[in-house]
């Protein structure tokens, strides 16, 4: 390989790099659609920040960029759990018309199309759910909406486990600008441990 070549392909691979490590860092963004500067935002957006985004069981994080990483929260079989979404839109909470939680992805780069198990919202046809290894018993969703924020919360009670999990959130608004966050980690549903189980009792 001649040294203009690999000049070449150093300086590729460094620009790769550079653009992997701000993708991780940018706020969520409106990805396509018409008038995408206006689209859903999840807090990490030019008009407004907020730092809870996503709260799960009551536990308040930060999804304001593209992609992030968390302490992985555990679901329980049997149990009810809460993954709750706070979505800004400027335009008015009641222009956001879909919600997405795609699941069972794995890996530091996950994609929607490589997803299986989704829970959905639409706001004329309420909740939906994708489940072809039959993890849920049971999905329903509660929606509020304030002048710019639409309060979504997914009430679910599982019947199997579920490896962890990273989450793939989007969110749609009437004039399909969309915009999306990637949870890396986000979840993992499992037996409610003995000492828990007990304390239920």
């Amino acid at each position: 390989m001649t040294s203009t070549a690999v000049k070449a392909l150093t300086a590729t691979t460094l620009f790769a790099l550079i653009v992997t490590v701000l993708v991780s860092s940018t706020p969520a963004y409106a990805i396509n659609g018409h008038g995408v500067s206006y689209g859903p935002e999840f807090g990490g957006g030019s008009l407004v920040q907020y730092s809870d985004g996503l709260q799960i069981n009551g536990k308040s994080i930060d999804v304001s960029k593209y992609s992030q990483t968390i302490s992985t929260q555990n679901l329980y079989i049997n149990d009810t759990s809460d993954i709750s979404l706070k979505i800004y839109h400027h335009d008015g909470s009641q222009n956001i018309q879909h919600v997405i939680v795609f699941m069972n992805l794995h890996g530091n780069n996950p994609q929607s199309y490589q997803s299986n198990t989704r829970i959905e919202f639409d706001k004329t046809n309420g909740v939906s759910v994708v489940d072809p290894n039959n993890v849920f018993k049971s999905v329903t969703a509660k929606v509020t909406y304030g002048k710019n924020y639409m309060y979504l919360s997914f009430k679910i009670v599982a019947k199997n486990p579920m490896n962890t999990t990273d989450l793939i959130v989007r969110a749609w608004d009437r004039n399909l600008s969309s915009s999306q966050v990637v949870i890396l980690n986000a979840v993992k549903i499992g037996y409610m441990p003995v000492t828990f189980s007990s304390m239920a009792q």
